[in-house]
């Protein structure tokens, strides 16, 4: 079998639905902070999930529309269900999910640790996704761990301020 590649394209409307989720979870987290400190990190990591969302939207209406490499037409609805059941066992993808997981957080250092593990999540997901990605997408590819290492970077911080 051939190996699976994906388009950037096609990453990208995963990175969307991601972000989309980052930013209805931070969003929420925000609102429920008590800290003001958490509470403006949570608030400006929703700002920075919203800025990716259209970041990548704009990136999306850019690409053009192809098929990947070495994808036969009867196996595209195959690798996209592939990339969909990869995204959704690695990262909350499912409409809301960011909103519901949000309010099942009690504690400051909870709601940190829930945002790390999403970005852990995240980033596994576009790992996973190297993989599978053509070569000249790598770029964007790129961009989206970038972005994700720091929003790492910044909440592992804020969890050791945390007591």
């Amino acid at each position: 079998m051939n190996p699976v590649y994906f388009t950037g394209k096609e990453v990208l409307d995963m990175a969307v639905r991601i972000e989309e989720n980052g930013l209805r979870y931070y969003t929420d987290a925000a609102a429920a902070s008590k800290s003001k400190e958490l509470k403006a990190l949570f608030a400006d990591l929703a700002v920075q999930e919203k800025d990716h969302i259209k970041v990548f939207t704009g990136l999306h209406k850019l690409m053009p529309e192809e098929k990947a490499a070495n994808q036969p037409d009867t196996y595209g609805e195959e690798a996209a269900l592939y990339l969909d059941a990869l995204a959704g066992s690695e990262v909350f993808t499912s409409p809301n999910e960011g909103a519901r997981l949000a309010k099942t957080v009690h504690a400051e250092r909870e709601a940190v640790e829930v945002a790390i593990g999403m970005e852990k999540d995240s980033l596994l997901f576009y790992y996973e996704i190297q993989k599978m990605i053509r070569p000249r997408d790598a770029a964007v590819l790129e961009h989206l761990i970038g972005q994700e290492k720091d929003h790492l970077r910044r909440l592992t911080a804020c969890l050791k301020g945390i007591s």
